[in-house]
């Protein structure tokens, strides 16, 4: 556990080498990542943590203050605590912290992984914004169902990113941690759509950049990852066949292997 700026933010460490900082996504925690790294090739000093109010890292957004800054804040804390430039991995909403920590320019990103990253601005303009416009009414309902008590609304966007019943097929465990964190889940969602990005943004990395996503992603995600392959000057792209939005834990191997063989081109 990190202590910093009077917050706990979780921080668990192994290895040596340079340092790859992993974000896990909503509804997550350290152990998310955990599959893909038994799998990594070694060499590596890894840092995984949770991103606001999952795990035990302290949320400090409101429903009145909800700005990526507050998420970008975890990265920065643990970019002072490792002490050198950091290969930033993320899944999902992790992935778009990721992101914006690399575009505020106050964390030194060697690299960028980001697999199944939903940075869902980038596609407001796209086809008449219709995909980002199913997201955000998804979203709404899903807040409207957290207010109202509804005991499952974690399952209407663990399936809208996953497909039909992806939440019903979840270990107990895991569901009844989707059911107590749901409305930190309200909180990442006016996270993202409030983020301020666009391509031009992105088209000033110059790091290089990992981009997965699932064969069988949500056509949401589709288009992000294509924007992103397209804005981003410096960046590989790849498809895990078969696999959804839960690539790092359904497809850890094959993660792991594109993981390992970019970090292995870039450092």
């Amino acid at each position: 556990m990190l202590k910093a700026e009077e917050r706990n933010i979780d921080c668990v460490e192994s290895g040596e080498g340079p340092a790859v900082l992993f974000l896990p996504g909503s509804y997550s925690t350290t152990a998310a990542w955990r599959q893909v790294q038994r799998h990594l090739s070694p060499g590596y000093r890894l840092v995984t943590s949770s991103l606001s109010g999952y795990g035990g890292t302290i949320d400090t957004r409101t429903r009145q203050d909800f700005d990526i800054a507050h998420e970008v804040q975890v990265v920065q804390a643990l970019a002072r605590h490792i002490g050198q430039p950091v290969h930033l991995v993320g899944h999902s909403f992790g992935g778009t912290v990721a992101l914006a920590a690399a575009l505020s320019r106050s964390v030194d990103v060697a690299s960028l992984s980001l697999f199944e990253a939903n940075p869902l601005p980038l596609i407001r303009e796209l086809d008449g914004g219709k995909l980002h416009d199913d997201a955000l009414q998804m979203s709404q309902a899903f807040e409207a169902a957290v207010n109202s008590g509804e005991p499952d609304a974690p399952a209407r966007v663990i399936d809208f990113w996953g497909g039909p019943g992806v939440f019903a097929a979840m270990p107990e465990a895991v569901k009844t941690y989707c059911r107590e964190t749901a409305a930190v889940n309200v909180l990442d969602w006016r996270t993202d759509f409030a983020f301020e990005v666009n391509a031009q943004d992105c088209a000033a990395l110059a790091m290089p950049v990992l981009l997965v996503r699932g064969g069988e992603a949500n056509p949401a995600m589709v288009a992000i990852t294509d924007t992103l392959q397209g804005s981003l000057p410096n960046a590989r792209h790849f498809a895990v066949d078969g696999a959804g939005h839960f690539l790092i834990t359904s497809h850890a191997a094959r993660c792991a292997e594109l993981l390992s063989a970019f970090l292995a081109e870039v450092i």
